[in-house]
């Protein structure tokens, strides 16, 4: 996968039956746990902390540059936008997520809004 998609995927690391990579330059996924419609962008992390790894739902976006680490467990039907950064934190269903520790910014979206970003029904 680094030599073709230049994305480091850990060889231990199970992806969904259904995920989709969006120009995943510089990208490295960890040993998280992902379930089906897990997409990501150019640039994103996904990894331990203290041998901690996240936990990611249903239909999880990760935008350029966004990363997801440590004792995470983000729910189904997420977004989190460019460049935040998820540590050690719980993100609910139904969600966009951007800003760093300390500082997050957490809004809780409707279904409605995930199926018209997708524009697909979930």
């Amino acid at each position: 996968n680094r030599a073709l998609n230049s994305v480091d995927l850990y060889y231990e690391v199970k992806m969904p039956e259904f995920f989709f990579l969006d120009h995943p330059l510089g990208s490295v996924l960890g040993r998280a746990t992902y379930e089906d419609g897990f997409a990501f962008s150019q640039q994103c992390n996904v990894g331990g902390n203290h041998d901690v790894y996240p936990r990611l739902g249903s239909n999880v976006i990760l935008f350029t540059g966004s990363k997801v680490l440590g004792n995470c467990s983000v729910g189904s039907n997420v977004l989190i936008s460019a460049n935040t950064l998820v540590m050690d934190i719980d993100i609910p269903d139904f969600s966009l997520v951007f800003g760093r520790p300390r500082d997050y910014v957490i809004k809780h979206v409707s279904e409605s809004y995930i199926e018209d970003f997708l524009q697909f029904d979930l």
